[in-house]
Formats: C-alpha cells, sequence, structure tokens
C-alpha cells in the first residue's frame, strides 16, 4: 500500500455545508440613517428649534427616527402618514421647551420620552407640555439610576404622565345613524308599508333571540357515556 503523502491532492474529499463567506476588513459600512441626507435633514429641523450642541449619539437616534418614518411611508402610506420631522419636532420639544431644558436632552431620556408620544396626550396641544412641565425627567432618572432601576425610565414617566393627563385613550367616534329608506316611487304605499314592517318584525325577533342566547349562557358540553 502506498504511503500516504501530505501533498496528496484532497479534491476526493466532499464539502459539507455553506462555504465560507470572504473576510471583511476595515471597519463596518455605515447604517442607512448615517447617511448625509439624514444629518442634513436632522440639522434644519435642530436650526429651526435653536438647539445647539446635541450629542452624536442622539443625533444618531433622531435621525433614525426619520428614516424609519420614511421606510413606513414607503411601505404603507396610508397606515403610516406621519412625517418623521413632525415626531422629532414634537419630541424635541416636549423636553427642551418645558421646565426640564437641554440639560434633559439625553438619549435614555428622549427613548423613553418617545415612548410616551401617545396621539391621546400630544394632541392636546398646551395641556401636554403642560404635563411635561411637571415631570421632572432629569431627576427621576437620576433616582432610578441610583437604585439600578434605570430600565424602569418609561415606565416611570408614562405612571406620572397619566396621573396628570388621565390614560393615553383615544375615545371612540360616535356610532353613525343608518340612513332612513326612502320608498321608490315605482313602489305603492300599500306594499313599501309591508316591506317596512317585515324588516321591524326581521330586527325584533333578532333582538328576542339574542336576549334568549344571552340568558340561557353556554350549551352545556357532552359527556361521553
Amino acid at each position: 500500500m502506498r504511503a500516504h503523502d501530505d501533498d496528496d491532492d484532497d479534491e476526493d474529499v466532499p464539502v459539507r455545508g455553506r462555504p465560507r463567506a470572504p473576510e471583511e476588513f476595515g471597519p463596518p459600512p455605515p447604517e442607512p440613517h448615517e447617511c448625509k441626507e439624514y444629518a442634513d435633514r436632522l440639522q434644519l429641523l435642530l436650526d429651526a428649534i435653536e438647539i445647539p450642541g446635541l450629542g452624536r449619539d442622539e443625533r444618531l437616534y433622531l435621525q433614525r427616527i426619520l428614516w424609519r418614518a420614511d421606510r413606513l411611508r414607503k411601505r404603507c402610506p396610508k397606515r403610516f402618514a406621519d412625517r418623521g420631522e413632525d415626531r422629532v419636532v414634537l419630541l424635541l420639544r416636549s423636553i427642551a421647551e418645558t421646565t426640564n431644558g437641554m440639560a434633559a436632552l439625553r438619549m435614555p431620556i428622549m427613548m423613553a420620552v418617545a415612548s410616551c408620544l401617545h396621539p391621546a396626550w400630544t394632541d392636546k396641544g398646551g395641556l401636554w407640555l403642560d404635563a411635561m412641565d411637571k415631570v421632572p425627567l432629569v431627576q427621576i432618572e437620576a433616582t432610578l439610576r441610583s437604585h439600578g432601576l434605570e430600565e424602569h425610565l418609561h415606565t416611570a414617566i408614562k405612571w406620572r404622565l397619566t396621573e396628570i393627563l388621565g390614560p393615553p385613550i383615544v375615545s371612540k367616534p360616535m356610532p353613525k345613524t343608518p340612513p332612513r329608506k326612502i320608498k321608490p316611487p315605482t313602489v305603492s304605499q300599500a306594499a313599501w308599508d309591508d316591506v317596512i314592517g317585515m324588516e321591524k318584525l326581521r330586527r325584533k325577533k333578532t333582538a328576542t333571540r339574542k336576549v334568549v342566547c344571552e340568558t340561557a349562557g353556554p350549551m352545556p358540553s357532552r359527556v361521553a357515556a
């Protein structure tokens, strides 16, 4: 038998699994929200509401809000019609233009407040800003951090706002009254009265059947003998 040579070709060895990906060198490519377009759009907003000196992490977070809003609106314009600029301005004003001031424009606080921007609250306009005046964001964050509970910042802020504004529930619109049926000109009054009478009888039977079902409760389950 011929001795095994280290230089022998290994082409007959079967290969299993996916081939290894080529090694990548250098820094990773930038995220979509880190491009110059979103940086310029954010800077226009910061200049308009006069907020200078925002940190890099905070800028990237706001740029991500702009990018995500664009992506959702492109995917489903009817469902996601809100512009990212509106949400960014609302978030910045809710913090910087209240008693919290510029010192509260930090990543943890911004993320917590952003999760509390419920339309049931923010649509109240001045009442929303008045409520934010009564929420000491920096103090709440410092207290939670001293106890190792900084991950509950969102819950603490939401609880405080609920005390002031009530639960963030959007009231449902009143149900519309069905339009009254009008007699067609080609139908006689007697025939039309019969149709209306049958419709009323059908509704009465339906309501009676519903009441009986609710009173009787669920049907008993069958037990095998």
